[in-house]
């Protein structure tokens, strides 16, 4: 197995072990709402994970691992204040409902099966460029490219606009 395929799979083992502590969480207090925190703050620890197993020092890693970190912990953050401000999202109220009345599932497998394991991959996946790119940072040159700016800046611009567009909406 490849050093990224390594990567990769022990940060999807450690990804869904996470994510089945947090069901059994979610079991405990009968609410899955907290999840969409842990969607942000599940890419930061996935760029972690892939930092750490990777050892780069490159710039280039170092700027994805920051951006990441600085966009999911503001995420993580609003949407748990939010959470506990506003309790349990009527969204996923229904959707277990739903989903417990046709399929005759209990809360419990309804809770995994609907929102934490879905959650997993879709999360892993979209995380991907993220993780390629801190493996693949290991070789880069020391310093970085005008395109590599160009990103960081759109990437801190994104941010900023995500920040004042949460606060407006509070």
């Amino acid at each position: 197995m490849t050093d990224l395929l390594m990567l990769l799979a022990l940060n999807f083992a450690g990804l869904l072990g996470v994510i089945l502590i947090l069901w059994a969480i979610s079991v405990a207090i009968r609410d899955v709402s907290f999840i969409d925190a842990f969607w942000a703050f599940g890419m930061v620890l996935l760029a972690w994970g892939a930092a750490w197993q990777a050892g780069s020092d490159a710039l280039h890693a170092k700027l994805l691992l920051g951006l990441t970190s600085l966009w999911g912990l503001r995420l993580a953050i609003h949407l748990t204040v939010r959470w506990v401000g506003h309790g349990e999202d009527p969204r996923y109220a229904r959707i277990l409902a739903r989903t417990m009345e046709t399929k005759r599932w209990s809360w419990a497998k309804t809770a995994l099966l609907t929102v934490f394991l879905t959650q997993a991959p879709l999360l892993f996946i979209t995380c991907l460029p993220v993780q390629i790119g801190i493996w693949a940072s290991s070789g880069a040159a020391a310093g970085v490219g005008i395109l590599a700016i160009v990103g960081v800046v759109a990437a801190l611009i994104g941010i900023a606009f995500e920040t004042i567009g949460d606060a407006q909406l509070d």
